[in-house]
């Protein structure tokens, strides 16, 4: 096994290629999955500090301070003109509120003109939310007079109406026991990627300097055949190849437990192996072809990066227009995401046990044309050597 043993000699050199993306990877794959943690988003207003000014020293006026300090700060602070501005300027308070004199009298009368004086930002989110609740007040109140309430009767009735909190629950409408509901999704979604980039990084400078010409004289000199040289250099990038595939494996296990062991979690380990087997195929036909032992590196990103913008990993598939969608199909990463949209039932994709195997198939069909071209490439080299 020397010519496996220095293929591994040769590969671990680049080690620090895989721990850079497989770092960076589950950096982010850790930062997203805390983010999706809470499963229940629940609504919380914003407080805002407020000053107000009582002229009217009313029970009315008393009773709206009462309301308003109950869902935000209350500042009982008089400013003059040039401190007020500032104060709002520079944001120490949202709004102004000024209760005028005869506040109590005109409400009794069904009045709400001139009841107050306020100051803020115009536009601002103070604004907005301080005048929407405190016109809410006002236009409770008068309605209850209206009704034929006393005022105590219309102020006790709007506060304990104005106080009544309502739980808000941003509601998942994604199925329960689908795995895809979390969002670990994207972590399936880069993995092609990742894996072309690992890949053509690592593994094709190795073959490269195997393939060397003073180097491959020197073992075709040697005992071994090329039959067996051949499949010692294939047994070591599928070595390398499912040892990527693993530690992604076990990270994703690591993070999200049992969630993997679902039907979905499953067939998304099958989609990704499958499209490792593409990326082999892929890295290991660059390295025929490739010359130079810095093209990889450029190739890598170019082919990576292309095919996970023309193929939806990037953009979602609905984004894409047609014509690059049509494009696509001619690329094995498209049939990667697609099966991998009709696992979480996303981009306009419903999951059927035909439609998925279907993609799979026809991404082991790409692998197959790839190792082919691989095979009769490198038979057409040792012909010309």
């Amino acid at each position: 096994m020397q010519v496996f043993n220095a293929f591994m000699k040769i590969v671990l050199k680049r080690i620090s290629v895989p721990i850079i993306y497989i770092g960076i990877f589950l950096g982010i794959s850790i930062i997203m999955a805390n983010q999706g943690a809470e499963n229940e988003a629940k609504f919380k207003q914003e407080k805002l500090t407020i000053s107000v000014t009582d002229l009217d020293n009313s029970a009315a006026s008393e009773r709206l301070i009462e309301y308003l300090s109950e869902n935000h700060k209350i500042i009982d602070e008089k400013y003059d003109d040039d401190k007020l501005l500032s104060n709002l300027y520079y944001e120490h308070l949202d709004y102004a509120l000024t209760i005028n004199e005869g506040y109590m009298e005109k409400l009794e009368n069904g009045s709400t003109d001139n009841l107050f004086t306020n100051h803020s930002i115009e536009g601002s989110y103070g604004e907005s939310l301080a005048g929407t609740q405190i016109n809410r007040y006002v236009s409770c109140v008068s309605s209850y007079i209206k009704g034929g309430f006393t005022i105590d009767e219309a102020l006790d009735k709007t506060h304990a109406l104005m106080l009544d909190k309502t739980e808000v629950i941003a509601e998942s409408f994604a199925k329960e026991e689908n795995f895809f509901s979390t969002n670990i999704r994207f972590y399936f979604q880069y993995l092609p990627y990742i894996f072309l980039a690992i890949l053509i990084s690592a593994l094709v400078p190795t073959l490269l300097v195997l393939n060397k010409k003073e180097i491959r004289d020197r073992t075709n000199a040697s005992c071994i055949s090329i039959s067996k040289q051949t499949f010692q250099t294939t047994l070591g990038s599928v070595i390398y190849a499912i040892g990527i595939w693993l530690v992604f494996m076990i990270s994703f296990i690591v993070m999200c437990g049992s969630d993997i062991f679902t039907k979905e979690g499953l067939l998304a380990m099958l989609n990704s192996f499958v499209f490792l087997i593409v990326a082999l195929s892929i890295t290991m036909l660059i390295a025929q072809i490739s010359k130079s032992p810095k093209s990889p590196d450029m190739i890598a990103n170019t082919l990576s990066l292309g095919m996970s913008f023309l193929c939806g990993i990037f953009v979602p598939i609905e984004y894409l227009s047609d014509t690059v969608i049509k494009i696509a199909h001619f690329l094995p990463a498209y049939w990667y995401v697609r099966a991998n949209n009709m696992l979480a039932e996303a981009g306009g994709e419903t999951f059927t046990n035909s439609g998925f195997f279907m993609c799979i198939g026809i991404e082991l069909l790409f692998a197959a044309a790839l190792f082919s071209l691989v095979f009769l490439t490198a038979r057409i080299k040792r012909k010309s050597a």
